[in-house]
């Protein structure tokens, strides 16, 4: 330094940051926003070998399907927070019972409540781990909490659309909620109760279906149908719940992603890995969301309603069902594996592969084998990155679905938010009459 000059020599590694800086401060921003790796198409589908099921790969290969894979913004939530740190005061306090069930280790009964993965540490070389990985995923749905929410189904084939159908559908949960959100009282130990009315068209309009799920591993689940056309309530066989719901190719046990009671299929572990998983762009990417808390309590999500399937455009073409690349992306993400047999002989499907997102425990991609094993279905559930909501975190999607494809007919079926009611809202309170058998005659057509 010269005295008085007021000039310091900088060093020269220091000069040349100052230089660069206009240069590599965009870069260093575009990276935290997420980053744009390829477009999975026919061109270059072998990029994705090992990293999609066959049979979704086979939609890329042959240029039904494309869509961009990115690179997440750095700061994505993939998971619930608050879920996800619960699950550690249950390391170490719970085992598979000799039924499949979840049993405390100290006691070898059931436990009166879990909140937060009831498994939160996988050891590959466990034999339970399937079944681990499954009670895993089941905590995670159930940790959303009560829910009422309406959805159109939409019967897709070659053509486009089929014919749609419009339900009303509250879901309540006795377990697996934060604490404040549990119900005091239990006596006939539910797991859930849903309840499913049909709004249209008006040949279906009023058929209303009711289960009952218990804890209990040995105690079936209770389903009523009330049918307008007979103006009666009817039992239903609890297992034909593989089967499609109103000739759709949509069952009762795919719900969100997978809805069959865990004691009734044999789980092992077949594998972990990466796969690109199908992502909600707007919220992933721009962080979008449509998520408040209403004056009477719960969380409430908004769909914005934007098509998402190829169909749903005017003068649309190509594959009927693809997603539209416009409102979803691919993400990799590290999964579990794991494979399912259903003990019951009779039921549609031989096995299921399950892949599970290892940090959220998350489903995505379910393969639906025939019993010589055959590919019959699949069902595909679109995420969004979780945000916070007041002081909970909520995942979002602005256009959410799920999707069941059938492979043999060469068709689906998806759901998604109904047109009319596009508010889904988790987390509330349900009278007891809502869930009532005898409640059912009255409220149907």
């Amino acid at each position: 330094m010269r005295a008085g000059s007021g000039f310091v020599r900088r060093p020269v590694y220091l000069r040349l940051l100052v230089l660069a800086l206009p240069l590599v401060l965009p870069r260093l921003l575009a990276a935290d926003a997420g980053q744009q790796v390829a477009v999975l198409n026919a061109q270059n589908w072998q990029i994705a070998q090992g990293l999609l099921p066959e049979e979704f790969l086979a939609r890329y290969k042959n240029g039904e399907w494309t869509h961009e894979i990115w690179t997440p913004p750095s700061d994505t939530n993939f998971f619930d927070r608050d879920f996800i740190a619960a699950g550690a005061n249950n390391e170490g306090k719970f085992e598979i019972g000799p039924q499949g069930q979840i049993v405390e280790k100290a006691t070898g009964e059931q436990p009166k409540f879990i909140y937060g993965p009831p498994f939160p540490k996988i050891d590959p070389a466990d034999p339970q781990a399937g079944s681990k990985i499954i009670w895993n995923f089941f905590y995670q749905s159930y940790s959303l909490g009560n829910t009422h929410s309406a959805v159109n189904l939409d019967w897709v084939g070659t053509r486009g659309l089929d014919r749609s159908l419009s339900t009303d559908v509250y879901q309540q949960y006795f377990d697996g909620q934060a604490p404040k959100y549990q119900p005091k009282e239990n006596p006939q130990n539910f797991l859930f109760r849903q309840r499913t009315t049909v709004t249209a068209p008006a040949d279906l309009q009023g058929t209303i279906s009711l289960t009952h799920r218990f804890r209990d591993p040995a105690k079936r689940d209770q389903v009523w149908t009330y049918v307008p056309a007979l103006r009666r309530v009817r039992a239903v066989s609890p297992t034909n719940r593989s089967d499609g719901f109103l000739g759709s190719d949509m069952s009762q046990d795919d719900g969100s992603y997978f809805d069959g009671k865990p004691e009734d299929f044999t789980w092992k572990l077949a594998g972990e890995g990466e796969l690109l998983m199908l992502y909600d762009r707007t919220s992933l990417l721009n962080k979008e969301q449509r998520l408040s808390r209403p004056e009477g309590g719960g969380s409430q999500s908004v769909d914005s309603l934007r098509p998402r399937f190829n169909f749903q455009l005017p003068n649309w073409s190509g594959h009927p069902w693809a997603p539209l690349p416009t409102e979803y992306v691919l993400v990799k993400r590290p999964v579990w594996i794991v494979e399912g047999v259903p003990k019951d002989k009779y039921y549609l499907f031989g096995k299921f592969i399950l892949r599970f997102d290892k940090e959220s425990w998350r489903g995505t991609y379910n393969s639906k084998y025939d019993w010589k094993g055959e590919i019959l279905n699949s069902y595909l559930p679109v995420y969004g990155p979780f945000f916070l909501n007041g002081d909970e975190w909520h995942g979002y999607a602005s256009c959410l679905f799920t999707m069941a494809q059938n492979f043999r007919l060469n068709r689906a079926t998806a759901s998604h938010a109904d047109d009319k009611h596009p508010a889904t809202v988790t987390r509330i309170a349900f009278p007891e009459a809502l869930f009532a058998v005898d409640a059912l005659s009255r409220s149907g057509k």
